[in-house]
C-alpha cells in the first residue's frame, strides 16, 4: 500500500490523488480539497500545466474509444442491413448486439469527453 502523504490543500495525510492517478503525483484528501485544488490552479503554473497535460491525455484516449465504439455500431449495422436483404433473422439478431453496443459505447465516451473538455476550460482560463 501507499505511503500517506500530506494533501496539496489542507495537509491532512492521506493516499488519494487528484483523478485517482498515482502517475500525477498530487495528493487530495476529499472531493472538496479537490475542488478547491483545481479552483487554485491559476495561480499555480506547474501543477497547472500537469493538470492540463493529463487531461489532454484522458481526453484523446476518450476520442479514440469513441471512433472505436462507431466503428463497432456500423459493422453491427452493416451485418443487420445483410440480415434484412438476405431475410435471415439470424444474421438481423447477430448485428443487432454491435449495434446496440457501438451507440452506447459512443454515447458514454461522448459524454466522457464532454465533461473533461469542460472541466479542461474551467482550469485553462
Amino acid at each position: 500500500m501507499h505511503k500517506p502523504e500530506p494533501c496539496a490543500v489542507c495537509g491532512k495525510l492521506t493516499t488519494r490523488f487528484l483523478f485517482n492517478d498515482k502517475k500525477l503525483g498530487i495528493t487530495v484528501c476529499s472531493r472538496k480539497c479537490e475542488y478547491e485544488f483545481i479552483d487554485s490552479l491559476a495561480i499555480k503554473k506547474r501543477e497547472r500545466r500537469i493538470v492540463l497535460n493529463y487531461l489532454n491525455k484522458k481526453i484523446a484516449v476518450n476520442k479514440k474509444n469513441e471512433k472505436i465504439g462507431w466503428i463497432i455500431a456500423f459493422l453491427g449495422l452493416t451485418t443487420v442491413i445483410a440480415g434484412i436483404l438476405l431475410a435471415n433473422a439470424t444474421i438481423f439478431l447477430i448485428g443487432v448486439l454491435p449495434l446496440t453496443c457501438g451507440a452506447l459505447s459512443t454515447r458514454h465516451f461522448s459524454d466522457k469527453r464532454n465533461m473533461l473538455m469542460r472541466l479542461r476550460k474551467r482550469i485553462a482560463i
